[in-house]
């Protein structure tokens, strides 16, 4: 009776300690794939030469900023506010990676006469152990449409786009 019980405790023992392992290896594969220290995922998704606006995940190596931005973008929404000059925002809404990466800035670029790229910069301390559950954001990004020409224009950004139209020249 006694070896049945120390078998059975060995073996609750050795299922708690494979149950562990796992846990800890798939959220440090999950942690690889989410975060910027894992340079082969970013190379995977956004290789050189590839316009911003092809992946919800957008890595820009060139900027000002030394912070690699990763999140997850569902929507965004054209906001006209009713003055003049007209004024112009984009509410970006999504979802950062984790919950120790927070948003440290953003802009909207003008990079033809028409079209507004956006771009959402974040920070993340690379030695922190983060929770993995995806945290939702939302951004409100003006656009900078003084002195424009009645035309429309297109937003892009996150591998969406967006349009409006300025019926009068904003002058």
């Amino acid at each position: 009776m006694k070896n049945k019980n120390f078998v059975i405790i060995v073996i609750a023992v050795l299922f708690l300690l494979l149950c562990c392992v796992t846990v800890v290896v798939v959220s440090v594969f999950a942690y690889l794939r989410l975060t910027p220290q894992s340079s082969q995922f970013f190379d995977d998704v956004i290789e050189p030469g590839n316009s911003l606006n092809d992946s919800p995940i957008q890595v820009f190596p060139d900027d000002p900023y030394d912070y690699q931005q990763v999140i997850f973008v569902d929507d965004l929404t054209i906001n006209m506010m009713e003055s003049f000059p007209l004024q112009v925002s984009v509410t970006v809404v999504g979802n950062l990676p984790d919950g120790c990466t927070r948003i440290v800035d953003s802009k909207a670029e003008m990079i033809d006469e028409t079209t507004f790229e956006l771009r959402i910069f974040t920070e993340r301390p690379e030695d922190m152990m983060c929770t993995l559950a995806m945290v939702p954001f939302e951004e409100n990004i003006n656009l900078d449409v003084e002195g424009l020409p009645a035309e429309t224009y297109t937003v892009k950004g996150f591998g969406l786009e967006n349009s409006f139209t300025l019926d009068m020249d904003n002058k």
